[in-house]
């Protein structure tokens, strides 16, 4: 798999998970986060099982193997996922979204120190454009509020953190079982947060499907719609993507959710891109740019 490939696989993971990210902040603030994630991890869950079974993509693994997937699932699809839609409740999914493009920092080092692998100087120049759309994202919040709401984005932050924690431990399943196929690895990884989930609360399902009869088909629909893309597709192309790529760059192509969901509430709202869009939108086709001249 080439790296031009690799790269359009993440680049579909991170639209389809960002656009389902604006249902799902909708649910998760008329729920809880919790609610969510659980009932997003459960569908994609069963669809991963089915889709593995159908496929046959099913590879002998080694348990150390399995032990650091089922990590994966609990510390990234469990605690992380419910911080960070604690903070699509107060900044909405955009803003949360933004910060996804801190990854390439921790994870660079990760493929620094554990994998042996080194940034190129277009690499770098990358990850630097990444990064800036950060900070053009954080003025606008500040500019428009003038408050840099830091309960927030210590919650977004935080579950930001766990959340590469799991792409780490993934990764390392994938240096342990080279042969690993991508549904059998989030069977395991949804496994995973599924036991964290009844842990921290053993009787939420029963909640959960109390909570699903009162909505309409309408609602259902978008609701089970936006769980198959945004979890399922997401996750079968980013952790494809993830087994061939370098890590740290990889994650870079996490702004282009928040750029995009950006968009979609432009258009969805009738209005144009602000300044500071369309500042973001050109640093990170620079940053594409040179993310190209590296493959």
């Amino acid at each position: 798999m080439n790296s031009l490939t690799v790269y359009a696989l993440a680049l579909g993971a991170n639209l389809t998970f960002s656009t389902s990210s604006m249902v799902f902040s909708i649910f998760a603030t008329r729920f809880s986060s919790f609610w969510m994630n659980q009932l997003k991890v459960a569908v994609a869950f069963v669809a991963f099982v089915i889709a593995m079974f159908v496929t046959d993509q099913f590879v002998p693994i080694k348990m150390e193997a399995v032990g650091f997937l089922f990590l994966s699932g609990f510390f990234g699809l469990c605690l992380g996922d419910i911080l960070l839609f604690r903070a699509y409740t107060t900044l909405g999914a955009g803003r949360s979204l933004v910060l996804f493009s801190m990854q390439p920092l921790m994870l660079g080092l990760y493929g620094y120190f554990f994998l042996a692998q080194v940034f190129s100087s277009h690499q770098v120049l990358a990850v630097i454009c990444m990064i800036a759309c950060v900070f053009i994202f954080m003025l606008e919040r500040n500019k428009m509020t003038g408050s840099w709401d830091l309960q927030s984005f210590i919650w977004a932050l935080s579950g930001i953190t766990l959340d590469a924690g799991g792409v780490m431990l993934t990764r390392h399943s994938y240096e342990i079982s080279p042969g690993l196929e991508t549904f059998q690895v989030n069977v395991i990884r949804c496994m995973g947060a599924l036991v964290g989930y009844f842990i921290l609360k053993p009787k939420n399902h029963l909640v959960i499907l109390n909570d699903l009869k009162t909505l309409t088909r309408k609602e259902k629909t978008l609701l089970f719609s936006s769980i198959i893309f945004g979890c399922f597709v997401s996750l079968t192309l980013y952790l494809a993507a993830v087994k061939h790529a370098h890590v740290g760059t990889l994650t870079a192509l996490s702004i282009t959710g928040p750029i995009w969901v950006s968009l979609l509430e432009c258009l969805y709202y009738r209005r144009l891109p602000n300044r500071y869009l369309v500042a973001a939108f050109s640093v990170f086709l620079v940053g594409f740019y040179f993310m190209a001249l590296s493959a």
